[in-house]
């Protein structure tokens, strides 16, 4: 399996619709989306970020970012309408890459009816045709992309929106760390021998599995990325939870429940970051193993929660691609999701 990973022309074949190309896109994505620099004039007290599926996780970065950096409550929202108490103090950014997101344009009808300033992040679709005409603030991001693969240009964007409103620097923060996100990615490439490749070596270990991802709630939407990840790309089962919570709960659930060996136990480590979730995570790694409870511990660089979690959802990212490829299958296409929405035409 290893020689797999490592051997190019078996790759190409198995990823037939080119997932890996738009995966080591993202620091570029992210660099082209973080070079606009813009003022608007619009004050608000609290965001809501809107959203649904890949096009959503932005929100859930921007979301763990803010609570940390900035006064302004935020709200990530995967529904059909906004919170009752979204109004015309209330930052609304709406995120569908495609356009054409039906729960999206439910919010969007919902925002212009309770008067709430808004950014739309898009690639095209009816969204942004009705938005345009509405005169509204439009941010066009590259079309040709899977939704999920286009984090890079959704999440610059929305970091934009809010330091360009003055309610948090995301994006100057994000552009400090950038040669560290490229460096990561060359570690990550299908050229890097599984003895510097941790995305290779993890994916040997969750093979056959069904992991279960944990993270400190400041980069709780690292963990979130994997799950989806692996649930899209490598058409595998994946929940994901977080730490102090699970070690209230679900912690019971490992130690004195049944016992099944396919699941799997992981854990997104930060090498820094200063808060109790880590300690907790430790001891929890150090119970699991007196348990002999077979545990991968991803340690993850960055002298932030927000770098951290950016290089967790990169190796994330490429995990699920080399399940993928262990499992012989084509990491894009998701024929289930594609069967859900005929049903709903």
């Amino acid at each position: 399996m290893l020689a797999q990973l490592d051997d190019l022309a078996s790759l190409t074949r198995i990823d037939a619709s080119g997932m890996l190309d738009q995966m080591t896109s993202f620091p570029s994505q992210l660099t082209s989306s973080l070079s606009v620099d813009i003022r608007r004039d619009v004050e608000a007290e609290n965001v809501v970020v809107g959203g649904l599926g890949g096009s959503a996780m932005g929100g859930d970065v921007l979301a763990e970012y803010m609570a940390m950096n900035s006064s302004a409550p935020t709200f990530v929202v995967r529904d059909t309408t906004l919170p009752r108490w979204a109004d015309e103090r209330t930052l609304v950014i709406l995120i569908s890459y495609s356009g054409n997101t039906r729960e999206t344009a439910s919010m969007y009808a919902s925002a212009r009816e309770r008067g709430c300033p808004m950014v739309i992040i898009t690639s095209g679709g009816k969204l942004m045709d009705v938005a345009e005409r509405e005169g509204l603030d439009v941010v066009k991001v590259p079309p040709g992309y899977q939704p999920r693969a286009a984090l890079g240009h959704l999440l610059g964007s929305a970091a934009c929106i809010v330091e360009s409103v003055g309610l948090a620097p995301m994006a100057s923060d994000i552009r400090a760390f950038l040669p560290s996100l490229e460096t990561l990615m060359q570690d990550l490439l299908p050229s890097s021998p599984q003895a510097r490749n941790a995305a290779k070596r993890i994916a040997l270990r969750l093979l056959d599995t069904v992991p279960f991802v944990y993270a400190p709630r400041p980069m709780r939407s690292a963990a979130t990325r994997w799950q989806t990840q692996i649930n899209e790309n490598s058409k595998m089962l994946c929940l994901s939870g977080e730490v102090p919570e699970m070690d209230h709960n679900q912690i019971v659930g490992w130690i004195d429940g049944a016992r099944d060996g396919r699941n799997r136990p992981v854990m997104l480590l930060p090498r820094s970051g200063g808060y109790m979730a880590l300690d907790l995570m430790r001891a929890t790694i150090e119970l699991f193993d007196d348990h002999d409870i077979d545990t991968v511990v991803a340690d993850l660089e960055g002298a932030s929660p927000l770098e951290s979690a950016l290089h967790g959802i990169m190796l994330g990212d490429f995990v699920s691609y080399y399940l993928a490829i262990l499992r012989g299958v084509d990491p894009t296409p998701v024929p289930s999701i594609k069967e859900l929405k005929g049903r709903l035409v």
